[in-house]
């Protein structure tokens, strides 16, 4: 997978849509006031341009609401791909804090203390990007 798929995802979506960095982050805030959206979430044009360069990623709860605003899916934008593409490719997103699930490797269901210890690798990497 390229390494800026979710990026250009969300470029593609927000152009599909006619929509400017800009209007992006005022629909992914509460209020049209710069302040108030800052607080908010923390989305800014300069975030949303953030996303599209691949510099960061979005978070959860902002992956959620891009979701809603373009009628997709959360893994779909988590997979950087249309549904109709992780279809055609004949394999799924999964979340790993999806508790419902059950996750095998060649055969073998995978224990849930290594997915815990995979959450807690995950959770470090996004805070040392987060923090840079």
């Amino acid at each position: 997978m390229e390494k800026n798929m979710i990026g250009k995802y969300l470029r593609d979506l927000r152009r599909r849509r006619g929509m400017s960095q800009q209007e992006l982050a005022l629909a992914l805030g509460v209020s049209k006031s710069q302040q108030e959206l800052a607080l908010a979430l923390g989305v800014s044009k300069q975030t949303i341009s953030n996303w599209e360069v691949g510099r960061k990623v979005p978070r959860m709860k902002a992956v959620d609401k891009i979701a809603n605003i373009f009628g997709v899916s959360r893994n779909s934008i988590l997979a950087g791909l249309p549904v109709e593409m992780l279809e055609q490719a004949d394999r799924r997103v999964v979340d790993l804090t999806d508790r419902d699930i059950r996750l095998t490797y060649l055969g073998q269901q995978v224990p849930r203390e290594y997915i815990d210890i995979i959450e807690k690798l995950m959770r470090w990497d996004i805070a040392e990007r987060d923090a840079q």
